[in-house]
This record gives C-alpha cells, sequence and structure tokens, in this order.
C-alpha cells in the first residue's frame, strides 16, 4: 500500500513539475486523444478492409503513434516562453507562403485538390495548410501588438495585416474553399479585437466576399465545381445529399445512450467516417450523451483558451491564445455543424479526435502555444 502511495505521491510530483498552464485544457485534450483511439479504430474498419487487405490494427497503431507524437509536441512547445515566438512568426508564416505556392504547382492531388506534399523517403504526406493556419494567425497577432496603442495609417493596415492574410487564404483557398473562408473569419475577427478600424473591416470583408463568390461561379479554383455543388445541394430541400444521408441515419440509430463501442454500422457507408464524419460515428457509437460530452469538451477548451489571456498583460500572448483557440474551436464546430446539416459539406476534421496526422501535429502545436500562455511571464522580460 505504501508503495502504492509513493508511487501516486511521484506521477503527482512529475505531473505538478512538467505539465505548466492550464489544468483543464491539458485534461480535455489527453481525455479527446485517447478517446479518438477508440473511435478512429472502430470507423476506420472499411478502410483497413479496402486499402490494407484487413488489417484492421494498421489504423490503430498509426493514430496512437500520431497521438502520442501530438502530446509530445504539445510538451514541448509549451515549454517555451511564449514571448520567443515573436522572433520565429515572420519566418513561419514566409515558409508557409512558400510551401502553398509549391503545393499549388507540385503538390500531390487528392480529390481533384492539390493540398499536400509527399515527403521523400517516409512516404508521408504533409498538408501545408494546416501549418499556414498557425502561422498566419502568430505572426497576425504580433503585427496587431505592436499597433494596437498607436494606431493604423493606410499603408500600414493594408501592407501587413490585410496584404498578408490575402495571400495566404487566396493561396489555400484554390484548393480548400472551406479552409480559406473559415481561417478569413477568424482573422477579421481577430483584427478586431485587435482594434483595426471598422471601416477598414467593412470594405475589405464585402471585397473578399464578392471576389470569393466570384472565383467559385467562374470555376477559377480547383475545387470550385464542388464547392457549387455542395451549396446547392444544401439550399435544395427536395434533395439530401450521400454525405449528410449516412450522417443522419448514423446519428439516429444512436439515440440517447449509443449502439456502444465499436458498434457503428453506417461507418460502412459514410464517406471518410474516420475522418470528415467522425462525429457521427461517435454519435451512433456513444449515443446523444457522448456528442453532447465532446461538444462540451470543446466549449471548456474556448473558455479556457480565452481565460489564459488572463495571466499575461502583453497584448501578443492574448491575441496569440484568442486566435488559436478560435481556430481549433471553430473547426471543430464546422465539422459537427455539417454532421448534423446546419451547413453544406465542407470536409473538415475534428480536432484532436480525426484520424489525420497533419492536423493532430499542428493542432497539438496550436494547443501547446495557448499553454505557454496560460503560464504567463517573468515581469522582467521585455514588453511587447
Amino acid at each position: 500500500m505504501d508503495l502504492l502511495h509513493k508511487s501516486r505521491d511521484k506521477t503527482q510530483a512529475w505531473i505538478t513539475s512538467n505539465l505548466k498552464g492550464d489544468p483543464w485544457i491539458w485534461g480535455i485534450c489527453i481525455v479527446m486523444l485517447l478517446w479518438s483511439i477508440v473511435v478512429v479504430y472502430s470507423a476506420s474498419v472499411k478502410d483497413a478492409y479496402s486499402q490494407k487487405d484487413g488489417d484492421t490494427e494498421y489504423y490503430l497503431y498509426k493514430h496512437s503513434v500520431l497521438c502520442a507524437l501530438s502530446l509530445v509536441v504539445m510538451f514541448y512547445v509549451h515549454r517555451i516562453p511564449y514571448i520567443k515566438f515573436v522572433y520565429v512568426t515572420r519566418l513561419a508564416v514566409w515558409s508557409s507562403i512558400l510551401l502553398l505556392i509549391f503545393t499549388m504547382f507540385f503538390g500531390t492531388s487528392v480529390n481533384d485538390a492539390s493540398r499536400w506534399i509527399e515527403i521523400p523517403i517516409i512516404g508521408q504526406r504533409f498538408q501545408p495548410s494546416e501549418w499556414a493556419k498557425v502561422a498566419l494567425i502568430s505572426h497576425l497577432s504580433l503585427i496587431l501588438a505592436r499597433h494596437i496603442k498607436g494606431g493604423w495609417n493606410t499603408r500600414e493596415l493594408f501592407m501587413e495585416p490585410l496584404a498578408l492574410v490575402g495571400l495566404v487564404c487566396g493561396l489555400i483557398f484554390t484548393s480548400n474553399v472551406s479552409t480559406a473562408m473559415m481561417l478569413a473569419g477568424i482573422c477579421f475577427l481577430l483584427m478586431y479585437v485587435g482594434k483595426v478600424p471598422l471601416h477598414y473591416l467593412f470594405f475589405t470583408a464585402i471585397g473578399v466576399v464578392f471576389f470569393a463568390t466570384l472565383a467559385i461561379l467562374l470555376n477559377s479554383t480547383q475545387r470550385s465545381g464542388t464547392a457549387q455543388n455542395r451549396i446547392a445541394a444544401f439550399f435544395d430541400k427536395d434533395v439530401v445529399v450521400y454525405q449528410s444521408q449516412q450522417s443522419y441515419m448514423a446519428m439516429a440509430r444512436g439515440g440517447i445512450y449509443g449502439e456502444g463501442v465499436a458498434k457503428s454500422r453506417q461507418r460502412r457507408f459514410l464517406p471518410e467516417p474516420q475522418k470528415d464524419f467522425i462525429f457521427a460515428v461517435a454519435v451512433e457509437e456513444y449515443g446523444t450523451l457522448g456528442g453532447t460530452a465532446l461538444i462540451i469538451m470543446y466549449l471548456i477548451l474556448l473558455y479556457r483558451g480565452l481565460k489564459a489571456i488572463e495571466a499575461t498583460k502583453r497584448p501578443f500572448g492574448g491575441l496569440l491564445s484568442a486566435g488559436l483557440t478560435f481556430v481549433v474551436v471553430s473547426q471543430a464546430f464546422s465539422a459537427m455543424a455539417v454532421t448534423v446539416g446546419l451547413v453544406p459539406v465542407t470536409g473538415q476534421t475534428l480536432p484532436f479526435f480525426s484520424q489525420g496526422g497533419t492536423s493532430l501535429l499542428f493542432t497539438g502545436i496550436a494547443m501547446g502555444m495557448i499553454l505557454s500562455v496560460s503560464r504567463g511571464e517573468k515581469m522582467d522580460e521585455q514588453r511587447i
């Protein structure tokens, strides 16, 4: 018994000394990652038989390793004082722009869109748009922090935040309309919080909506045809697209308490059940109670991510935590809104829950940065 108490005390001491920052964020991220292993294992059965000769453990091992890597990345990033991110944000955002340009011309095409870069030797794919989301929000936070008290002139405003947001979101827009629009919306929200004059934001927003609509209508993007069809199907009340049909059936089968662990039937028919529609599989297996629990966890992440702002008096830390929290949580609610039919099908995944190496790793980076902000900072560091 004494040995058990000593082991528990050592574990608690290690957690206290090594896992800094908001304990709620740590707890929820760990719970979601562990839960996701079970759900991804169940949801990937169809792909295991069609692509891996029935090796159902393949996706279990792969996702488990990626979850562990995401936690490791999150751990090491959270140990870095957030103030040090200042020195790499510009390099990060411009490297993401170069990668997006490279992907546009030389990327690997999946579902008629070049979103991926094939990494030689290891044979894994990398999605630059995930890196671009973290990099853009980080650098935008720094730009806004440096002007939050000094005001703006027109040249400064268009040279840095507006032109930069337009360039990154425009490059993503060519292959991933939903991600670009979501990221642009978060950037505008962050600029509003950062006290960019409203009249600039208003006219820029009108311009963005106009050119985005024009680009889709003229089929000038790789996925504009798909976007048109999905939007048309969403507003046509006599048509329910196949993905939505299967999603509704899965959730209806789940009822209040669910069918049980790994007992989903619709996973055999849902497109991308372990990615885009994993929420439907989770509701089918764990019921409305399980789906509600997942929603509550994301809401707590939203609250704790915004509350992390209180740990720092620097504008950069507050904007960084708010922006990255908005990115993670808005993507989650976008994916869940698709599943229940509130918005057209977008292809967004659930952060920290869906299968996907790039998404898991960069969500780990984002959450590590939020945790770094929640740790606060030394009083003698230079104010930014």
